[in-house]
């Protein structure tokens, strides 16, 4: 179902996003949008999709915009645009 491809991009988005911090076990990361949703293409199970993320403008205040595609074989599947919050964890 498109809700799982969305779903994994997102947690994909969150290590992409973690991976242009320093210490990034320091921090979260909050999804706080997720936008212009497509689905290109039926995936059916077996399937095996390979997402790509890249930065759609710099992080600043620790927001990320991102952009995702989901593609199996080769072929665009999925895309998204989303928006996420990375937060120092307060340590006790």
């Amino acid at each position: 179902p498109g809700v799982l491809q969305v779903e994994a991009m997102a947690q994909v988005g969150g290590i992409f996003a973690l991976s242009k911090v320093e210490d990034p076990h320091l921090y979260s990361t909050y999804f706080m949008k997720i936008d212009n949703v497509r689905f290109k293409q039926k995936v059916i199970p077996g399937d095996t999709i390979v997402f790509e993320l890249k930065l759609m403008s710099p992080i600043r205040r620790g927001l990320v915009q991102m952009q995702g595609k989901g593609y199996v074989n080769g072929q665009l599947v999925s895309e998204a645009e989303m928006l996420a919050q990375i937060i120092k964890d307060q340590v006790q």
